[in-house]
């Protein structure tokens, strides 16, 4: 899922998991000494945003804001708990066959949506046989490749019968199970059109009541909710112009939760404000990167891909922007997976000449006015990027006077979040974008950057690959490595599969964050996993 750095990261496609942070994550920021008398019933929490959502759909959505909603409003068969399991949601239980073809879920038959119908297999079935149908037009369809059909034998039971093992399967069955009764009546490729998708009805912890484009969202307590909770009655969502606005607002009061403080700000935040405020750090599952168009006459060269890399001091970036809160990528899956190719990649360490000399080779000579030119084109691309962070501001300014070094014209355009997403990332239109992935749990990266997640003959994104990257070898790796059941086998087929990335570039990859979070010390009962907070429905509220 494409991620806004300033606003409460969601964890892509399974569970929403905060990033942020600045002690060792723990099972909720209780203060020693000050025990709490058990969860409490009332109250609200309230936290900031950049950049409104854009729908309201859980398979649908590819942003952040429209996640950090769905993950409070919908319940799906599956979720992480805090060691990032899987876990039973609406599903109680589930088994598989020996041959790994046939996956049965026992649904839990207490589970309601919002406004009072039974939530069934039938709805569970609705809602992943949309994703497989051809008028499916989000970006998830080649996920579920290897489901050949979905059965509902009973109302309580589900069943997902596949083509063959796939191994990352359970990881993609924490969507949002839609309200058939509601979504039936439209057709599959005008779902975008239907009313639900911004007053949503789900079956999760917290019911949809408003949402003031621009200034807040307000979500209730569920009170027919099948789990625990939720506790705290009322979510209050407000949004900011950009993350500085927002940080003064957690320093009056006016919010209680932010994701990320801008890492300029960390120390003098928590002396300032440890009284009322409690601090985690967390490692991104996840990464900030440059999205390169493959079919850009420019950036089709991996010459001129190479030497942006080499041209860019993205140590420096960590260093001084990040202030140390982050590590340098080269590549697409981040340290804290299993299947991270630690110590088997090309650094890329800052070397200009290096980058002068490939793309002196690709036939690119120094302009009068030090832009290089080839056969009378200038050296030039756009960067489309969000408005709303005043530290992609701060990238984005290293970024392009690194690439003049070098010879190269990179001209930033900064965009409103949604308009963003629906006019540049989401139908593929752009030279180059930067942004931020929050990665799933499996480090299957299919959707990413297969051949068949890409663009359409008909001109539909298919999946993630918006940079349009096609490569035959990787492609068949990550068809193996969707098979390939065995853990140690799958890491060395993804570590083959990162080598690939580092080498190709589809990205100019730049780094993994650390976020520090800042929660007010009023809200008890957080589970916190390594990557983040999880089980909102489980905080509750103790004022002093």
């Amino acid at each position: 899922m494409r991620k806004k750095v300033t606003v409460m990261l969601t964890l892509v496609l399974i569970i929403a998991l905060f990033v942020g942070g600045c002690t060792t994550p723990q099972a909720g920021p209780e203060e020693p000494g000050e025990p709490s008398d058990g969860p409490k019933l009332g109250g609200s929490i309230t936290y900031g945003m950049t950049g409104d959502p854009v729908i309201f759909n859980p398979i649908l959505y590819t942003d952040s804001p429209s996640g950090f909603v769905i993950n409070r409003v919908y319940s799906g068969l599956v979720r992480a708990n805090e060691n990032l399991e899987m876990v039973g949601d609406i599903a109680e239980s589930w088994t598989f066959s020996d041959d790994g073809l046939v996956w049965t879920f026992n649904l839990r038959e207490d589970v309601k949506f919002h406004d009072g119908t039974p939530l069934t297999s039938e709805d569970v079935k609705f809602t992943y046989e949309a994703i497989l149908h051809p008028d499916y037009t989000g970006i998830r369809a080649t996920n579920f490749k290897s489901v050949e059909k979905i059965e509902a034998p009973d109302p309580y039971t589900v069943e997902f019968h596949l083509k063959e093992p796939f191994a990352p399967l359970l990881t993609y069955l924490g969507f949002g199970i839609l309200p058939k009764h509601i979504f039936e009546q439209t057709p599959i490729k005008d779902m975008k059109e239907n009313p639900a998708n911004f007053e949503p009805i789900g079956s999760g912890p917290y019911k949809f009541v408003e949402w003031v484009r621009g200034q807040h969202i307000i979500l209730e307590a569920n009170e027919d909710y099948y789990g625990e909770g939720p506790y705290i009655e009322q979510v209050i969502i407000k949004f900011y112009q950009d993350e500085q606005v927002m940080l003064a607002a957690l320093e009056k009061g006016d919010i209680d939760y932010m994701g990320s403080i801008p890492p300029d700000d960390i120390e003098r935040v928590k002396a300032e404000h440890s009284d009322r405020l409690d601090f985690v750090e967390v490692p991104a599952n996840g990464y900030t990167y440059i999205g390169l168009k493959q079919t850009h006459p420019i950036l089709s060269d991996k010459r001129v891909r190479k030497a942006l890399m080499y041209g860019l001091n993205r140590q420096a970036i960590v260093d001084d922007i990040l202030l140390g809160y982050g590590t340098v990528m080269n590549a697409n899956i981040p340290p804290v997976s299993w299947a991270y190719a630690e110590g088997e990649l090309e650094p890329y360490e800052y070397n200009p000449e290096k980058a002068k000399q490939l793309l002196e080779e690709a036939g690119w000579v120094e302009g009068p006015d030090g832009i290089r030119v080839k056969d009378g084109q200038r050296l030039s691309f756009t960067l489309v990027t969000d408005s709303g962070s005043k530290q992609y501001e701060s990238i984005i300014m290293l970024v392009q006077e690194d690439w003049e070094k070098i010879g190269v014209e990179m001209k930033p355009e900064f965009l409103e979040w949604s308009v963003l997403c629906s006019q540049y990332l989401d139908v593929a239109k752009f030279e180059a974008y930067m942004l931020s992935w929050g990665v799933g749990l499996d480090p299957d990266f299919y959707i990413f950057f297969h051949t068949e997640s890409g663009v359409d003959a008909e001109g539909n994104l298919r999946g993630f690959n918006d940079v349009e990257f096609s490569n035959p070898e990787l492609d068949e790796l990550l068809e193996r490595g969707r098979k390939e059941m065995d853990q140690e086998e799958r890491r060395k087929i993804y570590v083959e599969a990162q080598k690939i990335v580092n080498d190709e570039l589809p990205y100019v990859f730049l780094f993994t964050r650390n976020y520090v979070a800042a929660i007010d010390k009023k809200i008890k009962g957080v589970v916190w996993s390594t990557l983040g907070p999880v089980f909102p429905e489980l905080w509750y509220i103790e004022e002093n």
